[in-house]
């Protein structure tokens, strides 16, 4: 016999764990499925984990209502006050900050694994969610009221709706024929946490050059000593050669990358070298099926909105799911879905287009297009309205 829920999800990282404890919230019952065992091993500062998140205003306010952000210590957040972009093969520049806006950051980094233990320890204090760790999803199948699925450890689960929040190489979306469009970036991210010479000044710093798209995001200080997490977007071959220097070395080209804005002076943790790959599915859902966070697009990571877009699809789904619940309608059916969709396809693909633009723009060093683009940069850097408009972007403020 299956064990009914109103809810089955697929995947407890970020964006799982915090779909599963707002909908537990409004009353439904959840059923959360993951091949891992849940639990984090946190790393000792100043060994922050290489894989950062920047967290906007308004995925800040989720993660507080789910009681995540509370139990985050605050020694693990670097609140960012200002972001400063230049262009390496001229002079273009724009920064903007809090002045712009009524507020005092434009966000916080926070480390992945640090954000994934706080969600996990908000799950296991929810009402009305269940745990399938270490088991993973077999065979689906569609049945009158919802979903029916085997999983490995032989147990059955029923759903009224399943939502596929496993990340970019998603099972589900595989299993189920969601088609996609996506290509390669031709770049590989490496990211690693690095000690530099002196404060990062709570700000974002990002560099476009002929060494690559280099940010330099800023980590908490200790005892006096200055850290970033860094995700520099280079081809394949220099990916592999980078990562293969001597440290000194390495923080050598990281330096001449960054413009010598600062000088880096050792890497705390392994470099790891990620392929990136930009990917849409056509359709976000089928009959008793939705696809949230990575398992329905992926993007560059270059303005660090991956992890904002996967929290907006977590609040548009809960929200919809949670009004069809109190009006009896079936959670599964392609006309409540279909609500998920329209709310949040035309914000996910603008966001994916203005990215591939953008890498493209700063990509070319022909030399037409970059005097075309530092002209852009000098103009947006003149413009209050322009500034206004990015500080309400970049914290997610619409």
């Amino acid at each position: 016999m299956a064990r009914e829920y109103d809810v089955v999800i697929v995947g407890a990282g970020m964006v799982g764990a915090l779909t599963a404890v707002l909908t537990a919230q409004k009353g439904l019952t959840v059923a959360l499925i993951d091949k891992h065992s849940g639990r984090y091993t946190l790393s000792t500062p100043p060994a922050y984990d290489a894989r950062v998140s920047a967290i906007s205003k308004l995925s800040q306010k989720l993660l507080e209502e789910a009681g995540a952000w509370q139990r985050i210590a605050q020694d693990r957040l670097a609140p960012y006050h200002k972001m400063a972009v230049w262009d390496g093969l001229g002079d273009g520049y724009v920064d903007f900050d809090t002045h712009y806006q009524q507020g005092q950051t434009l966000g916080q980094l926070v480390e992945n694994a640090v954000l994934c233990n706080a969600l996990m320890k908000s799950v296991h204090d929810t009402r009305g969610i269940d745990l399938y760790f270490d088991d993973s999803v077999v065979v689906q199948r569609q049945v009158d009221q919802g979903v029916e699925i085997d999983l490995a450890s032989d147990r059955q689960l029923q759903g009224s709706v399943l939502i596929a929040a496993d990340g970019a190489n998603s099972q589900v979306r595989h299993q189920n024929g969601f088609e996609t469009v996506e290509w390669d970036y031709g770049h590989h991210a490496i990211v690693t946490t690095v000690e530099i010479d002196q404060p990062h000044e709570s700000t974002a710093w990002q560099a476009f050059g002929e060494e690559g798209i280099l940010a330099f995001l800023p980590l908490p200080s200790v005892d006096d000593k200055h850290y970033v997490s860094i995700v520099w977007s280079v081809a394949p071959d220099d990916a592999e050669q980078l990562v293969a220097l001597e440290e000194a070395d390495f923080c050598k080209r990281l330096t001449y990358a960054i413009n010598r804005r600062f000088s880096a002076l050792s890497i705390t943790v392994p470099r790891m070298a990620i392929p990136l790959r930009q990917r849409h599915a056509k359709q976000y859902v089928q009959e008793g099926i939705a696809l949230i966070g990575d398992a329905a697009h992926t993007i560059h990571p270059l303005a660090g909105q991956g992890a904002n877009l996967g929290f907006a699809d977590v609040s548009a789904l809960v929200l919809i799911l949670v009004k069809a619940h109190q009006r009896g309608e079936m959670l599964g059916s392609m006309k409540v879905l279909r609500r998920y969709q329209r709310a949040r396809m035309l914000d996910n693909i603008a966001m994916s287009a203005s990215m591939e633009a953008f890498k493209r723009m700063f990509m070319t060093q022909q030399p037409i297009v970059v005097r075309l683009r530092n002209m852009g940069m000098k103009l947006c850097h003149s413009s209050a309205t322009i500034k206004r408009q990015l500080v309400a972007h970049a914290s997610g403020i619409r």
